[in-house]
Formats: structure tokens, C-alpha cells, sequence
């Protein structure tokens, strides 16, 4: 039978009813199954083990790439530490004579130093440092006598809780205006000039209009210090509105690709409702893009809260740098800047961490 189809003669076929039996016969064997064949160690050493050590790979590759990240984190760490400490050396200013005050003798300015440790050489003060940043020991305040831990600890969840808040504010916004771009299939005028003036006027420039307008002129938010609800509102407003531009385009272009995928015009074929493709198949999509943003504005946000919680006086620990810096406090400012640089590397490792459960794609990215 077999060379028949090989050759391709129809003279040389079989009779239909031997053809018939030689399909039965020869085309379809019987097959004889051993017991071995089906006992549970084959079964779980020939179909289970693969999915097994394919999902175990991954998942050691995702975990080899986490902890690459943290070993990449702390290098940054330590190369923002070196450059802010040099920098601060290099800045002209005496923290010891602006602890004794501009009528102090010699002797007291000197000894002040030596209980500050800056007699030493430079390299020694900079490795005592480094060890105490990477043990948790900041250091003390130099106007307070207050550990640098401390400050930063009762502020830091004031900061956090702006950014989270500005984060919302700006991911709402950014998605709302560029979504409504992608549905409607081109550039809206009034979508374009709102992202040109958020991105032309800059964020202390945008905090005081806002004190000015709401807080002394329509008196409809407060204007003093505080960190209730009420206070936050303002500053997270004026910090989320930044960011607002770079969401809008992000959420745009990641919606106007995935409506044009052919998945998407299958889903739109089979039937499926306008609502029900958005929240299936390009919402998901574009979730990816939103959170590597989300990850690269934690450190916008570091830079930016400085000025935003100075024009409306929230107690975070952008305030507490400019305090520093005015007082040439020398440990509370670097504190400062270790903390925001542990912020950013945090930031972009949890995003990361966050699309690898949202789009497995990125995950094969983090394996490979």
C-alpha cells in the first residue's frame, strides 16, 4: 500500500475492499501498551517533569534576576553616597562654626570638630561613614544631636504617603486623557495643549499658583502646615499633575497598538462588546508600559517633593533637606539622599516585580 502512494499509479491500486482491509490492517496497527507504560514513574518522569522543570527554570531565572537587581541596587547606592559626600566636601562652609555661632573663639570652633570628627582625613571620614549607611547608622544631626535615622523615620511616611497620592492623581488623569485619544483615533487639540502646558511650567512654579489660586484666593483649601487629608490634597495634586503628560502618551500609543493587534480585531469578530475588548485584551496590554512608568517617577518624585513640600509645608523629608542645607547639616542631608536613592532602587525593583505578574511577557524578558 505504502509504495502504491509513493509511486502514484492508479493502475497499480488495490481493490477497494483490499484497500479497506489494508488500511485497517496496516494503517491503523493495534497497539500493545505495557504495564510499565502506564505506571505512575513513567507517568510523572515523561509528562510531568518537563512542566515541572520548565516552571522551576523560570522561576529560578525570575529570582537570579531579582537578586542581580538588589546587587545592581547597591552599587548605585554606594556610588550616590561617594559622589553626594565628596560634593559636600567640596561645597565651602564650616559645620563647626555654624554650630558655635559667629562670635565663638578658635578653641571652641576647633573643639567642636574634633567631637564632630573633622580633624580626620578625608578618606577615613568617608569610610566610617559608608559602614555606618550600610549597617542602618546614619549618623547624627549636627544642629539637633538627634539620630539621622530618627528624623528621616518620623517624616518618611508623610513622603510616601504625597507620592502614593500624586501617583494616583497622575495615572488617573494620564490614563483618562490618553485613552480617550486612542478611542478616538487621533490627536485631540485639547489633549495636546493641556500635556504642553503641564510639561512647560515647572512644579514650584505650578505649587504656587496653586497656593495662590485655592489657598489664599478662593480660600478653599488650607494653607497652613499640616499633614491631614485636608493638607494633602494640594501638594498631591500639584506633584501628580507632573507626571501627567508622560502617562497620556504612554496609555495612547500602548492602547493604539493593541487595538490594531489581530488578537484584538479577532475578539471585535467573534462578537465580543466594545467594553468587554478594553477590559480583556488592551487594558492588560497597556498596564505593562503604565508600571515601568510608574517605577521611573519615583525618582521625579524625589527631585520634585523638595519644592512641593516647601510652598505648602508638608512635613516630609523634602523639607527637612532644605532645612539641612540652609543649616549645613552635613549627616541629616546625606541621610537624605540615601534614602531617596534606597526609594528609587525600591521603586523600580517593585514595578518590575509588578509586570512580571501582570504580563508574563516582561517575565520571559527577566529569565533570558
Amino acid at each position: 500500500m505504502a509504495e502504491h502512494l509513493k509511486t502514484g499509479h492508479p493502475e497499480s491500486a488495490p481493490p477497494p475492499g483490499e484497500a479497506a482491509e489494508a488500511v485497517s490492517s496496516e494503517a491503523v496497527p493495534t497497539a500493545t501498551v505495557s504495564p510499565e507504560a502506564v505506571s505512575p514513574e513513567a507517568v510523572s518522569s515523561k509528562a510531568v517533569s518537563p512542566k515541572a522543570g520548565r516552571s522551576g527554570a523560570a522561576w529560578w531565572g525570575t529570582a537570579r534576576q531579582v537578586g542581580l537587581r538588589l546587587l545592581l541596587g547597591a552599587a548605585t547606592i554606594a556610588v550616590v553616597v561617594t559622589v553626594t559626600f565628596a560634593l559636600l566636601y567640596v561645597v565651602p562652609g564650616d559645620p563647626a562654626r555654624g554650630i558655635a555661632g559667629p562670635r565663638a573663639t578658635p578653641e571652641l570652633v576647633e573643639r567642636i570638630r574634633e567631637q564632630l570628627h573633622l580633624t580626620a582625613p578625608l578618606w577615613e571620614q568617608y569610610w566610617e561613614y559608608a559602614k555606618g549607611v550600610f549597617t542602618g547608622d546614619l549618623g547624627e544631626s549636627y544642629q539637633r544631636g538627634t539620630p539621622v535615622a530618627t528624623l528621616i523615620g518620623d517624616r518618611l511616611p508623610s513622603t510616601l504617603l504625597l507620592c502614593v497620592a500624586a501617583l494616583f492623581v497622575e495615572i488617573l488623569l494620564g490614563a483618562a486623557l490618553g485613552t480617550w485619544e486612542a478611542l478616538r483615533g487621533r490627536r485631540l487639540m485639547p489633549v495636546l495643549m493641556t500635556n504642553i502646558a503641564l510639561l512647560a511650567i515647572p512644579a514650584f512654579a505650578l505649587g504656587y499658583l496653586f497656593l495662590l489660586a485655592f489657598g489664599y484666593g478662593l480660600g478653599i483649601a488650607p494653607v497652613s502646615n499640616g499633614a491631614d487629608a485636608a493638607h494633602l490634597v494640594l501638594p498631591a495634586i500639584v506633584l501628580g499633575l507632573t507626571g501627567v503628560p508622560y502617562y497620556a502618551s504612554v496609555v495612547r500609543d500602548g492602547m493604539a497598538a493593541t487595538l490594531a493587534s489581530p488578537h484584538v480585531r479577532t475578539a471585535v469578530a467573534k462578537g465580543l462588546s466594545r467594553p468587554a475588548v478594553l477590559r480583556r485584551h488592551v487594558l492588560r496590554c497597556t498596564l505593562s508600559p503604565v508600571l515601568t512608568m510608574a517605577g521611573m517617577d519615583v525618582a521625579i518624585f524625589v527631585s520634585n517633593v523638595v519644592f512641593v513640600e516647601t510652598i505648602f509645608g508638608w512635613p516630609g523629608i523634602g523639607r527637612l533637606q532644605v532645612t539641612a542645607f540652609a543649616d549645613q547639616d552635613r549627616p541629616v542631608l546625606m541621610g537624605t539622599v540615601v534614602v531617596a536613592a534606597v526609594l528609587v532602587v525600591l521603586g523600580n525593583l517593585l514595578a518590575d516585580t509588578l509586570r512580571s505578574v501582570v504580563d508574563p511577557r516582561s517575565r520571559q524578558e527577566l529569565t533570558t
